[in-house]
């Protein structure tokens, strides 16, 4: 809004005032002829005689004949102690603000400061060497090191901490004498840890969106990648609302990976429904049971609202209005994600179960459940189709995608998805995964 604002302003006076910039121009060959011909003798006054100005225009015409005298003694990217004098002598000539002087000396060191760092950091090492050249540019302003440096990452240098963080978390890792290294850096440019945090912190909730969805890729929570996360949150200092978001998505995954060894959880068993001696509830929750019937007038379909069971050996459907069971042994087939359960018996219409709460837990111990029953918990055959998606392929689609969602462009409950599902011949490729979130994931699945 800002810029916009200027720029209108510079529109309308360039309409009331057409000449302004011819005479600004006269005002800067005068200034400039004058102190380059008379050296010692120029007199500011005696140089713009006669002619015809306003003070808004002195002031400016002013500023580009100092920014010109900086300009040429930076050339060699850096200012030396005479070529300050020179600098400050035409200042005081051209009786210019001290203010006005410092601000133009902040804004000259801190565009060779930006480049100076740039080239230091490119091996993301930096060498004592790099460091007195910082140090130089600092002076160049009668500042140290640390409080330029301070300066420049308030004024100019949050996207240039963001980059230096993400060039470290490129590969997806990142490692302790790393984050170790990055704040070593920082300190010695005068810039404290809780700075560096507030800069990074986009960048850092979305590189730890993007270890999240990594883990969840697979279904399940390596040690290492719990590690990875606890870390994370632990030293990245990010909002209590997105480490809550977090930790239960990794509360979610380690409970997957103890379904995934076939360790079920053990529930008290619910009020009002029966348990047969012995048995063992998994799961219990509310849930739509979607009934489809074959009459000889065609198929129907009937809805019924009530709470849904899962025990070692069937799935138990309670509701006012009709129940059901399926025992695991007589299931033909399934599928389900994070809204639903789907199970076909021999020679029935399949059942559907819309849960009230997405989560992936349920289907996943129904799947397991069912292989348990029917003891077909084994190795996949050889040469069938696998939903694992490589890293590497991972490690791209997210930077394809940039970290967001492909449909809407979501930052948060991102997942890895497979454009043409795996069951109908898609493959792991990059061309074939896609980012989503879970909302756009589930409404893809539903039209599938």
């Amino acid at each position: 809004m800002a810029r916009f604002t200027q720029w209108i302003a510079k529109a309308v006076e360039s309409l009331i005032d057409p000449d302004r910039n011819v005479r600004q121009q006269e005002l800067v060959q005068r200034l400039h002829h004058g102190i380059v011909a008379q050296r010692q003798g120029f007199c500011l006054s005696a140089a713009i005689q006669g002619l015809d100005y306003r003070p808004s225009d002195l002031k400016t015409a002013k500023e580009q004949v100092y920014r010109h005298v900086l300009s040429r003694g930076w050339t060699d990217g850096k200012l030396t102690s005479e070529e300050q004098g020179i600098a400050a002598w035409v200042a005081e000539r051209l009786e210019m603000v001290p203010d006005d002087v410092q601000r133009i000396n902040v804004e000259h060191a801190c565009s060779h400061f930006a480049g100076a760092l740039a080239q230091a950091m490119e091996d993301g090492i930096l060498k004592a060497p790099e460091e007195n050249r910082l140090r130089e540019i600092a002076a160049s302003v009668g500042m140290s090191l640390p409080a330029f440096a301070s300066r420049f990452f308030r004024q100019e240098g949050e996207g240039f901490l963001r980059s230096i963080f993400s060039a470290c978390v490129a590969d997806g890792q990142i490692s302790q004498s790393d984050w170790d290294y990055l704040l070593w850096t920082t300190q010695r440019l005068g810039i404290g840890q809780q700075e560096l945090l507030a800069a990074i912190h986009p960048q850092a909730q979305r590189f730890v969106e993007h270890v999240l969805a990594d883990a969840k890729a697979d279904g399940a929570l390596t040690p290492q990648e719990d590690a990875t996360l606890q870390w994370l949150l632990a030293n990245l200092g990010l909002s209590g609302e997105f480490q809550t978001y977090v930790q239960q998505e990794v509360v979610v995954l380690r409970l997957l990976a103890e379904i995934a060894q076939c360790r079920l959880p053990s529930l008290s068993p619910p009020g009002g429904v029966e348990i047969r001696s012995g048995e063992i509830v998994h799961f219990y929750g509310g849930a739509m049971w979607r009934e489809v019937r074959a009459l000889k007038s065609g198929m129907r379909l009937s809805e019924h609202d009530g709470m849904l069971m899962l025990t070692d050996n069937r799935l138990v459907f309670s509701s006012p209005t009709k129940s059901q069971t399926l025992r695991y042994h007589k299931v033909v087939s399934h599928r389900g994600g994070y809204d639903r359960i789907e199970a076909q018996i021999e020679g029935k219409p399949s059942n559907t179960f819309l849960l009230d709460r997405q989560s992936p837990v349920p289907y996943a111990i129904f799947s397991t459940a069912v292989a348990m029953a029917n003891q077909t918990r084994v190795l996949k055959a050889e040469g069938e189709p696998t939903r694992h998606i490589p890293r590497d392929v991972r490690q791209r689609v997210w930077q394809r995608y940039g970290g967001q969602c492909a449909e809407c462009g979501a930052t948060d409950y991102l997942e890895f998805d497979h454009i043409i599902p795996v069951a109908k011949g898609g493959s792991n490729t990059d061309s074939n995964v896609q980012l989503l979130c879970r909302r756009c994931n589930l409404k893809k699945s539903d039209a599938i």
